[in-house]
């Protein structure tokens, strides 16, 4: 579960930034090509709070997803968060005081 960070801002920023240059930052050796993509997907097939949810509990929209991203699924959110973190887009979750 990824309810430590700010989801709001990582769907904000993924998607005001060009596809292209989100890309060059984030794929590598252990973030592919495939992960970008479905990570992608995901981000179009929600609005911001439906991203949200997704985050949060590491599911997905019904989406077309091909088999090497499917074979992601039990790993993709523990990756993504990694990734996001080693590029400081994940922000703590600010927790509203009672």
């Amino acid at each position: 579960m990824n309810s430590n960070y700010d989801a709001n801002m990582v769907y904000q920023f993924l998607t005001q930034t060009p596809e292209s240059a989100l890309r060059k930052m984030l794929v590598d050796a252990k973030f592919t090509q495939n992960h970008f993509t479905m990570m992608m997907k995901i981000v179009r097939a929600s609005n911001e709070d439906q991203f949200c949810g997704h985050f949060y509990n590491s599911n997905y929209p019904k989406s077309k997803f091909t088999a090497a991203e499917i074979n992601l699924k039990e790993t993709f959110w523990s990756s993504c968060v990694l990734v996001l973190n080693q590029h400081g887009l994940l922000s703590p979750a600010q927790k509203i005081a009672a």
